[in-house]
């Protein structure tokens, strides 16, 4: 189990008694990252690891770097991830991205990271997500909705950009019989199987509640 770790901020009065552990610069470092982290979440966004010195310089002008600690950004995060429950680490095509649970989902970070990678990313990596992990398609028009925010007609044009780019083969269409359009990944999901949930979603989970 991850230990929380101390949220005290810099600046506070000294009330170090005679016996009491010392706070070591490296440890109060760290506790200004994870407020960064959980700032950032709080807003609803990702913070990456190439951001996070630049943003301590803002946030924390007056505070010294890591004073001889020999410890770097990489293993702040590193010792943050492991140490706090809360503090969670997403992989991407970019940088590595940080958030804390207390303020996003693991489902909407993911959302997020995947905006961040650029819409054709978002849609397919939502699209994969549903097919591996829930079995089951995405209706196109759920893209036009918060937090995707994209409108229907440049769905419809990402999803031909798509299949003329390689990596994306595996996006395919289906329609129910109300002409709703749903996506799916081949690799996850076979056509049949995807064509029958498609009009479940639909169409027969209306008519049998």
């Amino acid at each position: 189990m991850k230990g929380q770790a101390s949220m005290a901020g810099a600046g506070k009065e000294d009330r170090t008694r005679p016996g009491d552990a010392v706070v070591r610069p490296r440890d109060t470092m760290a506790e200004h990252v994870a407020a960064l982290i959980r700032k950032r979440s709080a807003a609803g966004e990702l913070i990456t690891a190439a951001e996070i010195p630049d943003l301590w310089e803002v946030e924390y002008p007056s505070f010294p770097d890591a004073d001889g600690s020999g410890e770097d950004i990489a293993g702040i995060l590193t010792r943050l991830v492991h140490e706090n429950e809360d503090l969670h680490k997403l992989s991407g095509a970019g940088s590595p991205c940080y958030y804390s649970d207390l303020h996003m989902t693991a489902a909407y970070a993911q959302i997020v990271l995947h905006k961040q990678e650029g819409p054709l990313r978002l849609i397919a990596e939502t699209v994969r997500q549903n097919s591996r992990e829930y079995q089951r398609p995405v209706a196109l028009d759920i893209f036009t909705q918060p937090p995707f925010n994209l409108e229907y007609n440049q769905v419809r044009d990402y999803l031909s950009i798509m299949t003329a780019m390689a990596g994306y083969g595996d996006i395919a269409t289906t329609s129910s019989s109300a002409s709703r359009i749903y996506l799916y990944s081949t690799a996850h999901l076979e056509r049949e199987h995807a064509v029958m949930l498609a009009e479940w979603l639909d169409v027969g989970q209306a008519h049998n509640p």
